[in-house]
C-alpha cells in the first residue's frame, strides 16, 4: 500500500506530535475504544483485524510507515473501527483528538488534503472488506459441504454396519443348518463301509462350523463393543471352577498338539465380571498360545487376587514370543505379527482386538510381556473387582 501522506500533514505531526514506540505484538488500540489521538506511522508496521460478526478476528490489512491512523474517528468522534497491532518495533507520532481537531480549524487548508487522503484509506478499506466478504462467503460454503459431507459419511458408515450385521446374521442361519444336517448323518454311520472315517469327517465338519459361528459372534461382539451397545451382564462366579470347566472343552485341541494346560488358581477364587464375554476372552488367550506353543510344552493359566481390588489372570506359553515394537499393535482389528515361521497358524487378526474391547469394557487392562527368563509369550489380563 503507497503512502499518500501529503508533505504538509507529515510537517504537522513533526511539529505537533508526541513520539509513541510499540513492541511487536503490542496493542495501539482496540475495536470499539474511543478516538482518543490521530496516529502517523514513522517506521514499521501495523496489522489491522476487525471482527465484522466472525468469532474470530480477520486481518482486513497492514498498514505501513508514511500512513495516517484514527483520523475518521477523530472527525466523526465515532469509536475506533478496527484493532490494530504492531508486527513488528513501530515507531509513531501521536496528536491527541481534540488538539487535532483544533489544527485543522486554525488551518482550513488541511482539511481538503485531509479528505483526499482519507478518501484513499477509505476505499483501501472498503476493498478489504469485499475480500473478506467474498471470503467469508466461499468459508461459510466450504463449512456447507464438508457438514453435507460428514452427514453423507455417517449415512455411509450406518449402511456398512446394517449391512455387516445382516449379512454376519444371514450366516449364522446356513451354518446352523450345516450343523443340525451334520448330527443328523451321526446315526447313518453304521450304513457306511467306513463308519470311522465317516465320524472323523463330520466331527471336522462341526469343528469348521462352530469356529465360523464363534467368528460372527465375535465379529458381533467387536461391532457392539464399538458402538457401545454391547450390554454387559456382571454376576459373582468361582474362576477356579470356570477355568477347569473351560479347559476341559480344550482335550480335543490340546491332545493333537501335544500340549498341557496347568491352571493355577487359588480355590474359591470370585470374579465379578459377564462370565460369558470372560469365557471368550480366555479362550482366545489360550487358542493363542496353542497356535504358536511348541509340541508337547506347558502352558500355564494363572490367576490370583490383587488386595481384593483386582483379579488378574495370565497365559504364559513357550512359543517364539512377540516382538516389544509390536506389543500395543497386536490389539489393533486385523493385525498380525509378521512370522514367517508360522505363517500356517496366523488367523482373523480379530481375537485379541475382540479380547481388549471385552476387558476394557469391564474397566480393566490388558497387555503383552514375555514368558520367564524372557522366553515365550504371557498375556495379562486385570479386571476390577469392585
Amino acid at each position: 500500500m503507497e503512502a499518500i501522506i501529503p508533505s504538509d500533514i507529515r510537517r504537522l505531526f513533526h511539529e505537533h506530535g508526541s513520539e509513541v514506540i510499540l513492541e511487536t505484538g503490542e496493542i495501539l488500540f482496540h475495536q470499539g475504544d474511543a478516538s482518543d489521538a490521530v496516529y502517523y506511522v514513522l517506521s514499521g508496521s501495523l496489522d489491522v483485524f476487525a471482527k465484522n460478526g466472525l468469532d474470530d478476528p480477520a486481518l482486513l490489512n497492514c498498514v505501513e510507515a508514511g500512513h495516517l491512523l484514527g483520523e475518521m474517528g477523530a472527525i466523526t468522534q465515532s469509536p475506533r473501527s478496527a484493532t490494530l497491532i504492531a508486527t513488528s518495533r513501530t515507531v509513531l507520532s501521536r496528536i491527541p483528538t481534540p488538539y487535532f481537531r483544533a489544527l485543522l480549524a486554525d488551518a482550513l487548508s488541511l482539511v481538503e488534503t485531509m479528505v483526499s487522503s482519507t478518501r484513499g484509506n477509505l476505499i483501501s478499506a472498503d476493498t478489504a472488506r469485499i475480500h473478506l466478504g467474498n471470503r467469508y462467503e466461499k468459508i461459510q460454503k466450504r463449512v456447507s459441504m464438508l457438514g453435507e459431507e460428514k452427514e453423507q459419511l455417517k449415512e455411509l458408515l450406518l449402511l456398512r454396519e446394517e449391512l455387516e450385521s445382516m449379512v454376519m446374521h444371514d450366516l449364522r442361519n446356513p451354518l446352523n443348518t450345516v450343523v443340525m444336517a451334520l448330527g443328523l448323518m451321526e446315526p447313518l454311520k453304521n450304513q457306511l463301509k467306513d463308519p470311522d472315517q465317516f465320524i472323523l469327517l463330520v466331527q471336522m465338519a462341526k469343528a469348521a462350523t462352530k469356529s465360523m459361528t464363534q467368528l460372527i459372534s465375535m465379529l458381533l461382539d467387536i461391532a457392539r463393543l464399538e458402538a457401545g451397545k454391547l450390554v454387559l451382564k456382571i454376576s459373582e462366579f468361582d474362576l477356579s471352577a470356570m477355568f477347569k470347566e473351560l479347559v476341559a472343552t480344550q482335550q480335543m485341541q490340546l491332545l493333537y498338539k501335544s500340549t498341557d494346560i496347568t491352571i493355577q488358581v487359588p480355590p474359591g477364587l470370585i470374579v465379578k465380571a459377564d462370565r460369558d464375554l470372560l469365557w471368550r476372552v480366555v479362550v482366545n488367550l489360550l487358542d493363542n498360545a496353542m497356535k504358536f506353543a511348541p509340541e508337547q510344552s506347558k502352558i500355564e493359566l494363572m490367576a490370583c487376587s490383587m488386595d481384593n481390588q483386582a483379579v488378574h489372570i495370565s497365559v504364559t506359553d513357550a512359543g517364539p514370543g512377540i516382538p516389544t515394537d509390536d506389543r500395543k499393535r497386536i490389539f489393533e482389528k486385523f493385525t498380525q505379527v509378521n512370522d514367517t515361521e508360522h505363517m500356517a497358524r496366523k488367523g482373523t487378526g480379530l481375537g485379541l482386538t475382540f479380547c481388549q474391547m471385552a476387558v476394557e469394557a469391564h474397566g480393566g487392562s490388558i497387555w503383552v510381556d514375555g514368558g520367564p527368563l524372557d522366553a515365550g509369550c504371557c498375556m495379562h489380563v486385570r479386571i476390577p473387582n469392585q
